[in-house]
């Protein structure tokens, strides 16, 4: 009796093992097809982060080409009118040369 019941104990036990290792395997797929899952979608996020990135970068190169060509264009204004506010009398002028003839007025 002794005997069987360490038989039937041993059985017991080797198929707890077994059927834990095939949990185990079972476990082990689904962990892998998470883990491909998530790296699945850490990839999607790094090309989407790139592309917003790349979009970003365009943005700013458009933005800066922007107010580039606005500065140029008031450094023009202003050289203009520092070239206007400097025309020189073609008259006759007095000796300080604050006034003239009324050719211009300086």
């Amino acid at each position: 009796m002794k005997l069987f019941k360490l038989l039937f104990a041993i059985a017991i036990v080797s198929l707890i093992a077994v059927s834990c290792n095939e949990t185990k395997k079972g476990l082990d797929s689904d962990s892998q097809e998470a883990v491909e899952a998530t790296q699945d979608a850490a990839s999607d996020a790094i090309d989407a982060t790139q592309e917003a990135a790349g979009d970003a970068v365009d943005a700013v190169e458009e933005a800066v080409d922007s107010v580039k060509s606005k500065a140029n264009q008031a450094i023009d204004s202003v050289k203009t009118m520092a070239v206007n506010s400097t025309k020189k009398c073609e008259g006759k002028c007095s000796k300080d040369a604050k006034s003239c003839d009324g050719s211009c007025k300086a």
